[in-house]
This record gives C-alpha cells, structure tokens and sequence, in this order.
C-alpha cells in the first residue's frame, strides 16, 4: 500500500489531517515504548515504531510527496536511524528513550506547522420558525 493509500485510509477512519495523523500515531508508538515493561511489550512497542516510520518512509521516498527536498532528505535520515535502532532494540537491552526522544520531537515539529486553531464563531442564531420546531 502507497503512503497516500495509508494516510487516506487513516482519514477516512477519523477525518484527521495526514499531519494530525501522524501526530497521535508518534504519540501512541511513545506510549505503547513508555508503557512496555515486559520483553513481549518491548518488542510490540518496537514493531509498531518501526511500522510507523516505515509508512512514513515509503510516503517521504514517493515521487508525489511535496515537502522540500532538504527536509524530504532530512527525514528519511531520521527514518532510516529510527528503524534500525528498533530492530537493534528487539534483540538487545538498548535504552529506548532515544527513540521515545526522536518521535516526540517529529510531533513536535509536526504540531508547530498546523495553523492556529480558528477563533471561537459566533453563537448561530436560528431563525424564528426554526425554535417553533423544538417548542412544539
């Protein structure tokens, strides 16, 4: 499945942005690496890390994927470091908050880039044989 099948899927699941999708998903791939305490959680946490950055590598490496070159390029580095040290991480006691670090600060930069959230709209005001409606 391509990037842009994923990311539509996604939206279709919820109507999250593509980035607002990748936002939570870095958020629960962090929770399920915070939260695992046993050898089974650890390497589940790491396979869906990996997955994640996976899907967003494919998308970054697409032909049709729009962002900047350099930051295209600067991703796919961080992707490609991202799944090897998950693979490393399930077959060896590397520390994971380096990985935990890495996601968090991609949400973070992902958060910074959403437009500011619109100011509050005016109440809506329903026109008078609209209220007889509810009063009957």
């Amino acid at each position: 499945m391509s990037g842009a099948a994923v990311y539509a899927r996604a939206s279709d699941l919820g109507g999250a942005s593509p980035r607002e999708t990748e936002i939570i998903a870095f958020g629960l791939c962090n929770s399920r690496l915070s939260r695992a305490s046993t050898q089974g959680e650890r390497v589940a946490a790491l396979h869906k890390t990996h997955e994640l950055w996976s899907i967003l590598f494919r998308d970054l490496s697409s032909r049709d994927n729009q962002l900047p070159a350099k930051l295209r390029s600067d991703l796919i580095g961080l992707g490609m470091w991202a799944m090897q040290y998950s693979v490393a991480a399930m077959a060896s006691d590397l520390a994971l908050q380096p990985l935990i670090d890495v996601n968090r600060n991609v949400a973070d930069g992902l958060r910074a880039q959403q437009p500011a959230a619109p100011a509050v709209p005016p109440p809506m005001r329903m026109p008078q044989q609209g209220l007889q409606a509810f009063s009957a």
